[in-house]
């Protein structure tokens, strides 16, 4: 039978559940919890990911700035290897220079030495000479000795200022040549002639042989390739000992004229041979041991050669096999009938104001030297040619016989006391022609540079002359520039 619902249980069905409610009410709040939760998570999440992206962007920043520093690290590691190796560099430079220094003030030294002896030792023989030609008691054929011995190492002593000035003009770049058609046979011949005497003091035998001419046509500067061939002879004659030979050979080669300068000697050493052109190097570095010179012939002959268009070799086989100098100059083909003949008009206006030896009878000349000496042989050479010399020593001394009376000719030293032969051509050309201001000039000095020609000719002079001077020139340079008064005078 059914059971029928009692009313207190009907009535309380029909009213909310309270717990219920309480229990959606706590589910809410925890489901708003979790929600908030859920948010902050989230954003502790967003967060957490905004840091690691900044950390990330940190990590890269510190990437690249670590390698920024590591790149600035061995830019500087580099830099300060490049400054280590510029301070070694600069060391060794420094090294060098000092060691190049003390070189330089030993090979100075050295070569002062060497000047000093290379001097004294012709002037030695030229002082003893004179003293013992000054006795009364000295015989005919020792007289004639000592005077072949005076004029041999007078001619050393002029070689080696030559030298040196060579070398001066060279390091200054002021060498210069005067070129011309050149006879090598005839420049052979005149260089052993001047060194026959060496050859003769040592007995050394000189031979010369010349082969068929080339054709061609050989342009140079007569006077230079003279001197080549001179200081190679004077080299050979030098280190052969007596009873030795030096040959020289002249000779056509293909497109060159040929010297060989070949000698019996000592011979060239094969560590000494590549420096053997070098100026101040002798094979020998005592100066008590040395041979006689300077060490600048060969420097010389190179310098010539090569401003020629040439070369020059050695060669040899070791020491005591002798030794062989080749000098090889190019040459042109031989000139047509129309160069020659312009060649010859060359020839023959150079002949014309080439000066010729001329008496100076009568002419009336002032000489002005402040050495005594010198003004003595000036003076006795022109009085020997028949001229009238008064010799003084000072340019004011020179003046006041210009004043007395305008000599024919003047012959002037330029280094002089008061004021230098520039000063006193100025003075005399200033002057009148009555009385003296055209006066006929011969600068006679020691200068002998290219240089002081020109400036003394540029000053008012019509004539330069560098000491020492040979008698012959002087007497022919003065006839020539006064000849204008003797055809007056007729």
């Amino acid at each position: 039978m059914k059971r029928k619902p009692s009313g207190k249980g009907d009535a309380a069905a029909g009213l909310p559940d309270v717990g219920n409610r309480e229990g959606v009410v706590s589910a809410r709040e925890e489901t708003a919890t979790v929600r908030e939760a859920a948010a902050g998570v989230r954003e502790e999440a967003a967060s957490q990911r905004e840091e690691t992206s900044t950390l990330r962007e940190d990590a890269v920043r510190a990437r690249e700035e670590a390698a920024q520093v590591k790149a600035e690290l061995q830019l500087l590691i580099d830099q300060m290897r490049e400054i280590n190796e510029r301070l070694v560099i600069a060391t060794v430079h420094a090294q060098t220079v000092a060691e190049d220094a003390e070189r330089a003030n030993r090979l100075k030294d050295e070569f002062l030495a060497t000047v000093s002896h290379e001097l004294r030792t012709p002037l030695n023989a030229v002082l003893g000479w004179a003293r013992m030609l000054g006795l009364q008691q000295t015989p005919p054929d020792r007289a004639k000795q000592g005077i072949a011995t005076i004029e041999r190492n007078a001619l050393a002593v002029v070689h080696i200022i030559d030298d040196l000035l060579d070398v001066s003009r060279s390091v200054a770049g002021t060498f210069h040549l005067e070129t011309q058609p050149v006879d090598l046979v005839a420049v052979a011949h005149a260089a052993l002639d001047l060194v026959r005497p060496l050859a003769d003091a040592k007995n050394v035998h000189l031979s010369f042989s010349a082969g068929t001419p080339s054709g061609r046509d050989l342009r140079g500067d007569p006077g230079r390739l003279e001197q080549v061939i001179w200081n190679l002879l004077a080299n050979a004659i030098k280190f052969t000992p007596a009873g030795g030979r030096v040959d020289v050979v002249v000779e056509a080669s293909g497109d060159y004229m040929e010297v060989r300068v070949v000698d019996t000697g000592q011979g060239i050493g094969p560590g000494f041979l590549p420096h053997v052109f070098e100026r101040f190097r002798q094979a020998d570095g005592v100066p008590t041991q040395r041979q006689a010179g300077l060490g600048l012939g060969l420097a010389i002959v190179r310098q010539i050669v090569a401003l020629h268009g040439g070369s020059v070799h050695a060669a040899s086989e070791g020491e005591g096999h002798g030794a062989t100098f080749t000098v090889r100059l190019p040459v042109a083909p031989v000139p047509t009938d129309r160069e020659r003949a312009a060649l010859a008009g060359e020839a023959n206006a150079a002949a014309v104001s080439t000066p010729r030896v001329a008496p100076l009878d009568h002419l009336r000349i002032l000489v002005v030297d402040d050495s005594a000496d010198g003004r003595s042989l000036t003076s006795l050479l022109l009085s020997e040619a028949g001229a009238r010399v008064h010799a003084v020593a000072t340019v004011r001394e020179a003046l006041e016989v210009f004043d007395e009376g305008p000599p024919d000719a003047l012959v002037t030293d330029i280094g002089l006391p008061d004021e230098d032969g520039y000063a006193l051509i100025q003075y005399i050309r200033q002057r009148d022609a009555a009385h003296g201001g055209a006066v006929p000039a011969v600068a006679l000095t020691g200068y002998a540079r290219p240089e002081d020609l020109a400036r003394s000719l540029a000053a008012g002079f019509q004539a330069y002359l560098s000491k020492p001077v040979e008698p012959e020139d002087l007497i022919a340079t003065l006839g020539v520039i006064t000849r204008h008064l003797r055809a007056y005078g007729a």
